[in-house]
């Protein structure tokens, strides 16, 4: 029961919709651009986070194993 996903797919048509009939396809175009660009920056944050992660995970373990050895 993953519903939340399906959120995006249900509000999509009418906000779209809304946008259009409300500002014109200029301003929809202009939405769907910020949209990405905000997208792809939140993505390339979560990926330098988890990767900081990862270093910080092998470092500790790498302390670990000179401690072990």
């Amino acid at each position: 029961m993953q519903c939340v996903g399906s959120i995006g797919t249900f509000l999509e048509g009418p906000v779209i919709g809304w946008i259009v009939a409300q500002y014109g396809w200029s301003a929809m175009f202009a939405c769907m651009i910020l949209l990405s660009i905000f997208g792809a920056l939140a993505s390339f944050r979560a990926a330098r986070y988890q990767r900081a992660i990862k270093l910080t995970a092998a470092s500790s373990s790498s302390t670990l194993d000179q401690i072990i050895s």
